[in-house]
């Protein structure tokens, strides 16, 4: 990337930051780093999953790939290690809502979604980390209304969002570290209202998409920190 390109987009973070605020369960199943184990199943699963209770996991039951939506939701899991061999999910994938949810592992072989990622008002982690694996996001990310959230240093391999990119309400989010290999947006840039977020990282992300080429209008990084 041309240090021109870097010079613009990091002008129009720091012109936006100064604009103010206008606007679990087990699975037995072993796995490995290099993918699921052969314990896993290979079918693919015609519809939508969604998870409440534990009695909920048996859907998951020899597969790998979700057509549907898959919905974690309200649950009492501490982790999500029950997801441990699925690797694409063709609809969108919410986690929201999980009192007891501290834990992210079990989703290190989740590859391609091929709608949203929605990660909401799950008050436990403090980092939002792992997903390894994830290269593409068909539709928008939303990370929003994470109370005790500081970091998000996990999806380093994203490359791809289709949709948009909304980062919005989380009090003590301090970094967007591993977003960082974000390549292509397809719609709006909108980190704000993250008042414990540094500005420095929200623009690192923002100056290595190169798809498209320059900052939309609508792209905004909003009533975060500019202090760093």
């Amino acid at each position: 990337m041309s240090s021109a390109r870097c010079g613009i987009l990091v002008g129009v973070w720091v012109l936006l930051a100064a604009c103010g605020d206008d606007m679990g369960g087990s699975d037995e199943s072993e796995s490995s780093a290099d993918g699921p184990s052969a314990n896993c199943g290979s079918a693919t699963h015609p519809t939508y999953i969604i998870i409440e209770t534990e009695d909920d996991l048996a859907e998951l039951d020899g597969v790998r790939a979700i057509q549907g939506e898959l919905q974690i939701n309200r649950t009492s899991f501490t982790n999500l290690d029950f997801l441990g061999c699925i690797e694409e999910v063709g609809g969108e994938f919410t986690i929201y809502g999980n009192a007891e949810l501290t834990d992210l592992s079990g989703l290190d072989h989740l590859a391609r979604l091929g709608a949203g990622f929605i990660f909401s008002e799950n008050p436990g982690p403090t980092e939002l980390d792992g997903l390894p694996a994830l290269v593409e996001v068909g539709g928008s990310v939303v990370i929003q209304g994470n109370p005790n959230l500081t970091g998000i240093p996990g999806m380093t391999s994203l490359a791809t969002i289709g949709g948009a990119l909304n980062i919005r309400d989380n009090d003590v989010l301090e970094h967007i570290d591993g977003l960082r290999g974000l390549r292509t947006l397809g719609t709006q840039f909108a980190v704000t209202h993250n008042p414990s977020l540094c500005i420095s990282s929200v623009n690192h992300v923002g100056a290595g998409i190169t798809d498209p080429a320059e900052p939309r209008d609508d792209w905004s990084s909003r009533a975060n920190d500019d202090s760093c």
